[in-house]
C-alpha cells in the first residue's frame, strides 16, 4: 500500500490519467473552436467543479491523507486540492458511494459527449471540410483509447494500493485494510462505529 506521501506516487497518477485528459479536452476545445459551440466548454468548467469540490467532499475527506494539517491536499492522486471540508474517518456511506459510480461514468460519457456535436455540424455543413471531420473523429477516437488505457492502469496500479478503503474501486485486500486500521485507532473506531467488521 502507498501509506506515505511521495512524489512519485503523484507523477505515477499523472503518467497515467493525464494524457487522456489532455486528448479530451482537447477535442471539446478544437470542436469548439472549428464549430463555433463554446457552450461545450461548460462541460470542461463542469469537470474542476465536480472534481475539485464535489469528489473533495464525498471522497477525499474519508482518506487518511485528508486528515493531514493545512489548507491543502497532499495525496497519491488529487495533491493540491484545496480542503474545503472536515475530515471524515468513517467509511464512506451508500450515498457518497453511489454519487461517486455516478460522476466517474458522467465524467467518462459527458466529456465523450461534448465532441459529438461537433463531429455532426462539421459533417452536416455544406461545403463538407473533410480535414476538420477527420481530425475531430482521430480526437474522439484518441479520448476513447486514452480514457480505457487511462482507467485500467488507474484501476491495476493505483486503486490496488490506496489508503482510501471505502471508495468503490478500491482494491486493496481486506487483511491489509486490518491491519492498516489497526495501525490507526481513532479510524478503525470510526469504522467500527460504522459497522465495520
Amino acid at each position: 500500500m502507498d501509506c506515505r506521501w511521495k512524489r512519485q506516487h503523484v507523477l505515477r497518477f499523472l503518467y497515467i490519467m493525464s494524457p487522456a485528459l489532455l486528448i479530451i479536452f482537447g477535442g471539446v476545445i478544437v470542436g469548439s473552436v472549428f464549430t463555433g459551440g463554446w457552450w461545450r466548454l461548460g462541460v470542461l468548467i463542469g469537470y474542476f467543479a465536480v472534481f475539485f469540490i464535489v469528489e473533495t467532499r464525498i471522497l477525499c475527506s474519508h482518506c487518511p491523507y485528508y486528515s493531514r494539517d493545512g489548507l491543502m491536499l497532499h495525496c497519491l492522486a488529487n495533491h493540491g486540492f484545496i480542503k474545503f471540508f472536515k475530515y471524515h474517518p468513517e467509511p464512506m456511506n451508500t450515498f457518497e458511494r453511489v454519487l461517486l459510480t455516478i460522476g466517474f461514468i458522467l465524467f467518462v460519457t459527458l466529456l465523450l459527449l461534448a465532441q459529438v456535436p461537433s463531429i455532426v455540424i462539421v459533417a452536416t455543413t455544406t461545403p463538407f471540410d473533410k480535414s476538420i471531420f477527420i481530425t475531430l473523429i482521430t480526437l474522439i477516437g484518441a479520448s476513447v483509447i486514452g480514457l480505457i488505457f487511462g482507467f485500467t492502469f488507474l484501476f491495476t496500479r493505483i486503486c490496488t494500493k490506496c489508503v482510501n478503503f471505502s471508495c468503490p474501486f478500491n482494491r486493496v485486500p481486506k487483511e491489509l485494510v486490518d491491519s492498516y486500521l489497526d495501525k490507526n485507532p481513532d479510524m478503525k473506531k470510526a469504522w467500527i462505529d460504522y459497522g465495520y467488521e
